[in-house]
């Protein structure tokens, strides 16, 4: 079994057999209201730490920008068509999209945000942070936006972002 073969047995493992009728509300609402969930978890944070939570969220912003762009530019290099597009009778919940599959922009720019937080700051907020973009992630596939492999390079895509955005900061 070759890679592509293990993508799509993954995916119609995420989207077909696990398809139940509270993933059907919530992973649509996580895929579609990311932002909110981060602005709400930097502003509660902001509440206790008001000195560096600003400088976080600017950093964080320059990687979601970065990701966002690169992700694009990757898009098209790949030229991947979407699951939605090759695959008859999935479990479609957020519409298909026009651009290409891979990589997963929302989960790009959703580890981007959050793993400059864990880089740079460690706390429980951070954590949270990354378990929402693996909520993401995992609603990217659940939804039949993307395949796994998108999802996964979005998550190391959005991760090396992160990382390169503290670097040219410091």
């Amino acid at each position: 079994m070759g890679i592509a073969e293990i993508d799509t047995s993954l995916f119609i493992l995420i989207n077909k057999n696990l398809q139940n009728g509270f993933f059907d509300i919530l992973m649509p609402f996580v895929s579609k209201n990311t932002v909110p969930i981060f602005l709400l978890a930097v502003l509660l944070s902001a509440l206790k730490d008001r000195k560096k939570i600003w400088l976080f969220t600017g950093i964080a912003l320059v990687a979601v920008a970065l990701a966002d762009g690169s992700g694009n530019l990757l898009k098209d290099l790949f030229a991947r068509q979407r699951p939605c597009n090759t695959i008859e009778g999935i479990n479609l919940l957020v519409g298909c999209g026009h651009a290409f599959s891979m990589p997963s922009n929302h989960t790009a720019n959703a580890f981007a945000f959050a793993m400059v937080f864990l880089f740079m700051r460690g706390k429980a907020l951070s954590w949270f942070l990354v378990f929402i973009a693996a909520a993401v992630g995992f609603s990217r596939v659940y939804t039949g936006a993307h395949y796994p492999f998108d999802v996964l390079a979005g998550g190391l895509l959005g991760a090396g972002v992160a990382y390169l955005s503290i670097q040219l900061y410091r």
